[in-house]
C-alpha cells in the first residue's frame, strides 16, 4: 500500500498510546475554448484495506489542531499547504501533446497526464484564471503564519504539466497537512456556484486519506459559504466523492478539490476574471481551509 511512511508511523504510534492510555497526532485536451463536462458521474475511489481509518484520521486532527492561544494573529503557524492550481497554460500547446498523451493507473482507472481545462465563452482560460486566484490564496495563507508550497510555479503557454499524478504525490513530499487543488468548471450555462471533490475510498490507494478528506472538504464547504461564495446550485450538498481523480488517489496527505465557480456561465465568468474576483475567491477558500483545519 502507498503511504507516506513516515508521517503514518508517527500517527499511529500516537493512536495506539492513546489506546493504552499513555498520551492524547488523459490525454491532452483541445486549446482552452472547449468547455469541461460537467461533472455528473461519481468518482468511484474508496480504498479499504484491512487498517482501520478511525485512528488515522484522529491523528491527522490531532496533528492540524489549534496548539496555543498565542497563535491568534498567525493561526497558521506550523501548518503546510500543498497548493495545486489546476492545469497550465501551455497544456493547450500541440508543441506539448506528445508528453501530455502519456497515461497511468490511478486506483481504478487509466488517465493521461493533463488537460488544457475550460474557459470562459470569450476564452479566457481555467489555467490563468486559478493561477491568480491561487497566487492570492498563497498570499493570503502566508500572512496566517502557514507555508505554502505550489505544485507548478509558472503559467506559461511554453509550459505544460505537472502531470496529475506528479501534483498528487505532492503533498507527501512536501510534508503537506492539506492538499488544496483549485479549479473552475465548464459546465451548462446555468450552473453556478462552487462545489468540492475529495476522494473515495480505493483499495491500497486513498483509504488513509478519505475519511478525513471527506470531513475536510464538507468543512470547506461550510466555511466557504459562511465567508459570502455561492454554493453550487447543480451539485446536491456541494460535495463529489469520486474514485477516479488521479490527483486525489495518487495523494497520501489530506486531499480537497475545490471547483470555484462556473466559468460557462456568464454572470460568474464576468466577476472570475477581474481582479476584485480573484481576490474575493481566494478570500473564500482561505477561509475553507481555516475551517477545515479548524484554525
Amino acid at each position: 500500500m502507498r503511504m507516506w511512511a513516515t508521517r503514518r508511523t508517527a500517527m499511529l504510534a500516537t493512536v495506539g498510546a492513546v489506546v493504552l492510555g499513555l498520551t492524547a497526532p488523459a490525454l491532452a485536451a483541445p486549446p482552452p475554448a472547449a468547455p469541461k463536462p460537467s461533472p455528473t458521474q461519481p468518482d468511484s475511489s474508496v480504498r479499504t484495506t484491512g487498517v482501520s481509518t478511525t485512528g488515522i484520521l484522529a491523528a491527522w486532527e490531532t496533528a492540524a489542531s489549534p496548539v496555543a492561544p498565542s497563535r491568534a494573529r498567525r493561526p497558521l503557524a506550523g501548518i503546510t499547504i500543498a497548493l495545486d492550481p489546476g492545469h497550465q497554460l501551455g497544456n493547450s500547446n500541440p508543441a506539448h501533446f506528445a508528453k501530455l498523451a502519456k497515461t497511468r493507473f490511478n486506483g481504478t482507472t487509466v488517465k493521461g497526464c493533463n488537460t488544457s481545462g475550460t474557459a470562459t465563452n470569450s476564452g479566457y482560460p481555467e489555467a490563468t484564471f486559478v493561477w491568480n486566484v491561487s497566487r492570492f490564496v498563497k498570499k493570503r495563507l502566508q500572512r496566517l503564519g502557514a507555508k505554502v508550497r505550489l505544485t507548478r510555479k509558472t503559467n506559461s503557454y511554453d509550459r505544460w504539466g505537472p502531470c496529475v499524478w506528479k501534483r498528487g504525490k505532492f503533498g507527501a513530499k512536501v510534508g503537506a497537512d492539506l492538499l488544496l487543488s483549485v479549479h473552475a468548471d465548464g459546465s451548462a450555462p446555468t450552473a453556478r456556484g462552487f462545489f468540492v471533490i475529495v476522494p473515495a475510498v480505493v483499495p491500497g490507494w486513498t483509504d488513509d486519506i478519505a475519511a478525513v478528506s471527506r470531513r475536510y472538504g464538507q468543512r470547506m464547504i461550510d466555511g466557504m459559504a459562511a465567508a459570502g461564495a455561492t454554493p453550487a446550485n447543480y451539485i446536491n450538498g456541494q460535495m463529489l466523492v469520486w474514485d477516479n481523480i488521479t490527483t486525489l488517489n495518487f495523494s497520501d496527505v489530506p486531499a480537497v478539490l475545490v471547483e470555484v465557480g462556473n466559468m460557462r456561465n456568464s454572470a460568474e465568468a464576468g466577476f472570475m476574471v477581474t481582479r476584485k474576483g480573484q481576490r474575493a475567491h481566494a478570500k473564500w477558500l482561505v477561509a475553507g481551509v481555516r475551517a477545515a483545519l479548524q484554525r
